[in-house]
């Protein structure tokens, strides 16, 4: 079968970087760290495991950012090498080994990609796993599979890249009826702004910005909204269509970023701050917004959200960093702002008395029809159109893109 494959060794790494200024379609050309290649359907690790037919592989902002090398080498320790793309996913059992207890071949599943201590073969639990953290497994290198974060990130499990992969029991949510395979893939995008939503939960007073208006920053809002936060949310939007989508789920105003637009004065206006120029750089805003949501992860977003939100504010890192280059980091100092990150997801969500695993609240709230976020699929793609993917994928204002999916149906 055909697979998006990475594999990052050294030589490939260096030439990547070197031809990526010439033209980012080399990025992908099989001279870099990205390369397409037919490969074996993976075997099952163990009898616990299942065998999924990919319908839907979402392209994700990580994924993009690894194919054009902008993510850290710090998680290459985290990584198993060569590896199959893909961990957003919606799909059905194709095969089930002796011990799946009641996963049966075609169920429609979505596959929760962390590779925590069960998928690992751990009956010990971590400490963080044991209470439902599992985004904070100490155990990602460890167990019965090679390293990796993820499926999609791990050599052993293949990824939503192609038309098959293998997950864990323990990763498997059966799809209901009534939730739409568009629905389906975007559980993954929707549970990390929902998991960032609840750490960060704002007062109905407060003054909200959540920076970016990709899929990560729209998931953040919609979570924000659904929760039932009357806080206001502003939202910053580089293109129309985000603007609308932005609308769509709640925004309470939107404010350009694109070429010509102004926003640390547009925000500082809508905020009642004030804005001071350095002798270099940037301008500083004294005052702002209570609470920031960075969605994007670029170097201008992180240093935008620290200057954006008041003295004793906090700013919560959604989007993912790569080498962060270029950020004046005074202002935490100064304003003592509390910084936090959320990292994808876990089990231990809580929610209307009770605990759930953010991909069971998603899932719960779609098959109530209280969620629908199929609308996002804006463009699909055959694998064998990767190169067509990827360029249409770094054109999003053109092409009007919010999530872009390979689809197998075909």
């Amino acid at each position: 079968m055909k697979a998006i494959r990475f594999n990052a060794t050294i030589p490939r790494y260096a030439l990547g970087q070197a031809l990526g200024k010439l033209s980012p379609g080399l990025l992908w050309s099989g001279l870099s760290c990205t390369f397409v290649s037919d490969e074996p359907v993976p075997p099952l690790p163990a009898g616990d495991w299942v065998n999924i037919r990919t319908r839907y592989g979402g392209i994700c902002g990580s994924d993009l950012n690894t194919i054009h090398l902008h993510n850290s080498p710090y998680y290459s320790p985290l990584t198993s090498f060569p590896f199959t793309f893909g961990h957003e996913n919606v799909g059905t059992i194709a095969a089930v080994g002796p011990e799946a207890g009641d996963w049966q071949v075609g169920q429609r599943v979505i596959v929760e990609p962390l590779l925590w201590c069960k998928p690992r073969g751990f009956d010990d639990l971590c400490h963080y796993c044991a209470s439902g953290l599992i985004n904070q497994c100490e155990r990602f290198t460890g167990g019965d599979l090679p390293p990796g974060l993820f499926i999609g990130g791990c050599q052993a499990t293949g990824g939503s890249w192609s038309r098959h992969f293998v997950a864990h029991t323990s990763q498997l949510y059966a799809v209901p009826n009534t939730v739409s395979d568009e629905n389906a893939l975007m559980v993954e995008p929707f549970a990390c702004g929902l998991h960032a939503a609840l750490l960060s939960y704002p007062a109905d007073d407060e003054t909200v910005l959540v920076l970016g208006a990709g899929t990560i920053g729209l998931c953040t809002l919609a979570a924000l909204r659904l929760l039932g936060s009357q806080a206001h949310i502003l939202v910053l939007a580089r293109y129309p269509f985000q603007a609308a989508a932005a609308r769509r789920l709640g925004a309470s105003e939107v404010i350009t970023s694109g070429r010509g637009a102004d926003h640390l004065a547009a925000i500082a206006q809508r905020t009642g701050a004030s804005l001071a120029q350095p002798m270099l750089g940037k301008r500083l805003v004294l005052g702002g917004v209570d609470r920031t949501f960075e969605c994007v992860g670029s170097d201008s977003a992180l240093d935008d959200s620290l200057r954006l939100t008041r003295s004793g504010g906090q700013v919560m890192l959604v989007g993912v960093p790569g080498l962060a280059k270029g950020i004046d980091w005074s202002s935490i100092f100064l304003q003592e702002l509390d910084v936090r990150a959320a990292f994808t997801y876990h089990h231990a969500e809580t929610f209307a008395g009770r605990q759930w695993s953010t991909f069971e609240l998603a899932l719960h709230w779609m098959a109530q029809g209280q969620l629908d976020l199929g609308w996002m699929v804006t463009h699909r793609f055959a694998l064998e159109a990767y190169a067509q993917a990827f360029r249409a994928s770094a054109e999003r204002g053109r092409q009007e893109m919010i999530k872009a999916v390979f689809s197998f149906e075909s």
